[in-house]
């Protein structure tokens, strides 16, 4: 099968929160004097996860000592797709992570019809003749929130069945694992390092270790101040913090071991800190949140069953969460264009709890840029994602400091 590149979405998109920084205001007529009632800042992740938990440090291994995983690619309609990674839980079902499935750069649903996925093989980008099957649907967890990446997991419904053995998923009787301390094995085919050029050729994975709740607390408040222990966990690797997840297989298992020494999947990797550091802790979806949820899709795919009835509702839809998703459809949409801009000046005013319009204004090169952005949560699919509504002008500076501002030529771009 071959590889799918990462896309913005999978390899720089969101590894944290963003946090308020505004280094310098536009002065530009007709743009609020005051400063803004929200910052955007254009390098910072937004408050969404990445595609992570690939492996730093750590070794070469082969799919034997990890017989359940499963290589997930994505034809998007973009240039390089996406990768993420996931679990064979039963014959026809992949868990992995909800952002798998949401695109959470530009808002909506990746079509099931877009994905492969290759279990059996240690290089499926390499090896076409894996077991690569196609998807026939998708569900996203519905207490999914894609501000702030909590309950961040999905499955993958297969059209045909993998050999793979299921994984073992944690329930309610496994919660002293996440009381600290546990060993956890991590696995992936994403990068050894943030600025790699290219994924390695087989699967890698390295051991951690499971903070408490406090400590996961605490040590992600930088880059994740939304980290809820009872919906997620976290790890490291002491005490040389010299392994850890990168990007390119967000949705991919920590798997720690029961009292009898068997297997169990704890966490789906979710996001991490910023370019990958490993001296930070990795971040991952408790499974024993979802894993009744999975088993009642196991039940229905396998053996008719009823599909589950949870229903998602809409959160609230925070400022940092509202500032996130702007930042994310900017780098998106318009790339360099506003990742390399001067002077960024904006505001954000919530329309209603679950909408807020935001109106940015930046320099590049000779040109003045104007961003007009609505965001909004959606009901779509049985799961909560987001939308916007956007309009972008850009102007000669020149021409827009004249004396005449009106009678200048605005190029436009809607969506």
């Amino acid at each position: 099968m071959k590889s799918g590149s990462s896309s913005a979405r999978k390899r720089s998109a969101a590894l944290g929160t963003v946090s308020a920084l505004l280094l310098g205001l536009l002065a530009l007529p007709g743009l609020a004097t005051a400063a803004p009632a929200w910052s955007f800042n254009t390098t910072a992740a937004p408050p969404s996860p990445s595609a992570h938990a690939s492996i730093i440090g750590g070794d070469v291994t082969t799919i034997d000592a990890f017989p359940s995983l499963a290589y997930i690619a994505a034809e998007t309609g973009k240039e390089t797709g996406f990768a993420c990674t996931g679990t064979v839980i039963a014959p026809r079902l992949v868990l992995t992570a909800a952002h798998c499935v949401e695109d959470l750069d530009a808002g909506g649903f990746t079509s099931a019809g877009d994905y492969a996925v290759a279990t059996g093989r240690a290089t499926p980008h390499q090896d076409a003749t894996g077991n690569v099957l196609r998807v026939s649907e998708t569900h996203v967890f519905p207490g999914f929130d894609p501000g702030n990446a909590h309950s961040d997991a999905a499955l993958l419904v297969l059209s045909s069945p993998s050999p793979a053995p299921p994984m073992p998923l944690a329930t309610a009787a496994d919660s002293a694992l996440y009381n600290g301390g546990a060993p956890v094995l991590l696995a992936g085919w994403g990068l050894t390092k943030a600025n790699a050029r290219s994924a390695p050729e087989t699967l890698r994975t390295t051991s951690t270790v499971v903070l408490n709740g406090a400590s996961c607390k605490r040590q992600t408040r930088a880059f994740n101040p939304s980290f809820s222990s009872a919906l997620q966990t976290c790890t490291t690797d002491p005490p040389d913090h010299k392994n850890g997840g990168c990007f390119g297989d967000s949705g991919g298992p920590a798997i720690a071991q029961r009292a009898d020494g068997s297997p169990v999947e704890i966490g789906i990797t979710s996001t991490g800190a910023p370019n990958c550091s490993t001296k930070l802790p990795n971040i991952f979806t408790r499974v024993d949140t979802v894993s009744t949820w999975a088993a009642e899709w196991i039940a229905a795919i396998e053996t008719g069953a009823p599909a589950p009835t949870l229903k998602p509702r809409l959160p609230r839809l925070t400022p940092e969460s509202a500032q996130g998703f702007v930042g994310s459809l900017l780098r998106t949409e318009l790339g360099n264009l506003f990742l390399q801009s001067r002077g960024l000046q904006g505001r954000c005013n919530r329309l209603s709890s679950v909408r807020a319009k935001c109106e940015l204004a930046w320099l590049h090169g000779s040109k003045v840029y104007f961003a007009d952005v609505t965001v909004f949560y959606v009901l779509e699919n049985n799961a909560v994602g987001w939308g916007n509504h956007f309009v972008f002008r850009r102007v000669s500076t020149r021409c827009y400091t004249s004396n005449h501002p009106q009678s200048c030529h605005y190029q436009t771009k809607r969506g």
